[in-house]
């Protein structure tokens, strides 16, 4: 009986190392896919190099789904590299883009080092204006945002856009960008408000990737108000802004119906100058150091004040810019602050629990930005298929 139990024990171990040395390539394509799209981003690349499949494997519509359910929040940023005025897009200049990953829990600072991107994008005065799905919006301010630039950067591509129609005519107009994707049609839209003239106007034009051969103007939109106008906050299909001339409303487009509106705002906002954004698939607003949100989108009656930083929490300096919920009702935030430094911002990345009204620093130390950044999940899906 001892006998036979040994003989078992071996065999049982003999197969256990046998399945030990199998290799990895020997797997099917949808297991290592599955395997890959759980890694953290630089560790994705890093097997991309491994090989020809690994790295074919992660250009699949399969593996960037995978991979868009899991992949966490990210700040994402853009440092233009070429800072001597040429135009030339074969300059060596190393512009990149700099991601990092905001996981929940946190486990930000100097061990976990925001990831870079090289890029082929060498125009000078670049800056971030928008994001959709991973992708990130470029423009020119010098040109008046005439030059527009779509790109991915884990796939490294890049669109550039056609110039937009009558710039010279609009030279002294106030510009904003929104950037959208509506599934129903697969189509991303970009949205380009522009405001001229004494009385002012607002004039829209919008692009559709893969579609449109130019700018389609909608018009002069007189049924809209037309001052200083927010960022614009992409969330449900729909663009949303705030007027801050009329500040007791939030106008919108529907990027698939290509129609406009707007809805109040909570009446017992105090300050003039507030901000939007979204927060856990909910639209926000930043009030001093109060935020408002509505629990049931389109439903005016359903702004909740959320939560309130007590004004003790004066070592946070700048305006409050809500990231990611976490699982423990933890609210991940940044706090921007303009610099010294010509066209940089201070960030403060930090964590409060509205429970226990307790606001930390969660990053050793602020990062300088230069120009604007957003937070969006990085994906392996691109807006630039549409062109294939």
């Amino acid at each position: 009986m001892g006998r036979s139990k040994r003989k078992t024990s071996r065999n049982t171990a003999a197969a256990a190392a046998a399945v030990a040395v199998l290799p990895i390539s020997e797997l099917p394509d949808h297991i290592i896919s599955d395997i890959l799209s759980r890694l953290p981003l630089n560790s994705i690349f890093a097997c991309k190099r491994v090989c020809k499949v690994w790295r074919d494997i992660t250009l699949e519509p399969y593996f960037a789904k995978l991979h868009l359910s899991r992949s966490p929040l990210s700040f994402i940023s853009y440092r233009n590299g070429n800072n001597n005025g040429d135009n030339d897009i074969n300059s060596s200049s190393q512009s990149h883009f700099e991601i990092l990953q905001l996981h929940d829990p946190p486990v930000l600072g100097r061990h976990n080092p925001t990831m870079k991107f090289t890029t082929e994008i060498y125009f000078p005065h670049l800056q971030i204006v928008a994001s959709c799905n991973g992708s990130i919006l470029l423009s020119n301010y010098l040109s008046n945002y005439g030059l527009v630039i779509v790109c991915n950067p884990l796939r490294a591509q890049h669109l550039i856009l056609p110039e937009p129609p009558n710039l010279a005519v609009k030279k002294y107009a106030f510009v904003r960008f929104g950037f959208g994707y509506t599934p129903a049609t697969d189509q991303y839209k970009v949205l380009r408000l522009i405001i001229t003239g004494k009385p002012r106007r607002l004039d829209i034009e919008i692009y559709t990737i893969g579609i449109d051969d130019e700018w389609r103007s909608i018009g002069d939109t007189v049924q809209l108000p037309s001052g200083f106008i927010s960022k614009i906050i992409f969330l449900n299909g729909v663009l949303h802004w705030l007027d801050f001339e009329f500040p007791r409303v939030i106008c919108y487009f529907d990027i698939e119906k290509e129609q406009f509106g707007s809805f109040p705002l909570p009446f017992q906002l105090e300050n003039s100058v507030l901000h939007l954004g979204v927060l856990h698939n909910w639209l926000y607003i930043i009030d001093g150091r109060k935020c408002w949100m509505m629990k049931d989108y389109g439903d005016i009656g359903s702004w909740i004040l959320e939560w309130v930083i007590e004004p003790c929490a004066h070592t946070f300096k700048g305006h409050v810019n809500p990231l990611k919920m976490l699982k423990d009702g933890t609210v991940l935030m940044m706090f921007k602050n303009s610099s010294p430094r010509k066209n940089a911002t201070e960030t403060t990345l930090a964590s409060y629990n509205p429970q226990t009204r307790v606001l930390k620093k969660i990053k050793d130390r602020g990062n300088l930005l230069l120009g604007d950044s957003v937070t969006d999940v990085p994906c392996f899906f691109s807006p630039m298929d549409a062109l294939k």
